[in-house]
């Protein structure tokens, strides 16, 4: 580190009065002064913090401890939701957003699902990968990762850390409330997982890129960012979680192509759109002649799904079809 860089941290921490903030501040502008970067990280990280600490009624959020897969730190905080605290509806994009419920105030869920490993940033949305305490008795349930998975994922640590190579204390950093930056860096670390799953060609692998991008793409257009990189990236992994049919369950297979035309109509490409708009029928007809032979199969799920696909398209020269998406 240079002479320089310190005396920039130096101001900075005098400017911001958080260490961690000087780290998200040289992380996303480099080590350089500029006020209107100072006022808008400090906006950032006041308006996180609003936004935990705003409305009333009871906190929907609880915390567990868990064990990380890959490194074996313990004592990892997973935030979980509390059952029925939340009214979640989906967007366009089948991003969940949160709406209090039950005497339970609003929370963004979508800042805290993912549980990031303080050690070795291991990261991902579902407790399962973690080993975790056993929901049916006592001791614990293991990771439902593979060891080959893990054992790559040991070798790629420096990889993630890389991601944050301005963050020293990543146990605070992701703490709550988490500011958008943490937000996003939690889903980039989920995704440096998931692309090792992609590599084993675990199923979903491209589906949980996709989705976790749109999620990223949903915390920028909430801070007032532009997103359209993230939807373009999203958009590429849901063609090709398509293309490799590598959803096992057909209600995820049929929303990945929902998805895709939604993300086609939002960037102005209605003839892409269109064309997976008549995947929906290839499907039903496909379905219809081996019901034939089997009649214990059924329509309804690509059915259900080709509807809502076909309310996206009807509306497509409305302007406000993604309106705060």
């Amino acid at each position: 580190m240079t002479i320089d860089v310190v005396e920039v941290k130096r101001r900075l921490q005098a400017l911001l009065n958080d260490n961690n903030l000087v780290n998200e501040y040289i992380r996303q502008y480099g080590p350089t002064i500029d006020i209107k970067n100072i006022k808008l990280v400090k906006e950032r990280k006041a308006r996180s913090t609003r936004a935990a600490e705003s409305g009333e009624g009871n906190d929907p959020v609880f915390e567990i401890k868990v064990t990380c897969p890959v490194c074996n730190q313990t004592d990892i905080v997973c935030y979980e939701l509390r059952a029925k605290s939340q009214q979640i509806l989906p967007n366009k994009f089948l991003v969940p957003c949160y709406t209090g419920a039950m005497g339970y105030r609003t929370v963004d869920y979508t800042m805290l699902s993912v549980t990031v490993c303080p050690r070795c940033l291991f990261a991902s949305p579902d407790k399962k990968d973690f080993i975790r305490p056993n929901p049916s008795g006592p001791g614990e349930a293991k990771s439902q990762l593979m060891s080959n998975l893990i054992m790559t994922l040991q070798e790629r640590i420096g990889e993630r850390r890389a991601l944050l190579k301005y963050i020293q204390d990543y146990k605070t950093y992701f703490s709550r409330p988490r500011t958008e930056d943490a937000g996003i860096a939690s889903y980039r670390l989920a995704m440096a997982r998931a692309n090792v799953e992609a590599w084993y060609e675990q199923p979903y692998s491209f589906y949980k890129l996709g989705s976790y991008c749109l999620r990223i793409a949903k915390i920028i257009e909430d801070s007032g960012g532009d997103n359209r990189e993230m939807l373009r990236d999203a958009l590429a992994y849901f063609k090709e979680s398509f293309r490799t049919s590598e959803c096992p369950s057909e209600e995820i297979e049929m929303q990945v192509i929902y998805t895709i035309i939604a993300l086609c109509l939002k960037m102005g490409d209605q003839k892409q759109a269109n064309s997976y708009v008549g995947v929906f029928t290839n499907l039903k007809n496909a379905r219809t002649a081996e019901m034939k032979v089997n009649p214990a199969l059924n329509t309804q799920t690509i059915e259900r799904w080709q509807e809502k696909a076909r309310m996206l398209w009807e509306d497509r020269d409305n302007p406000d079809l993604f309106k705060n998406e």
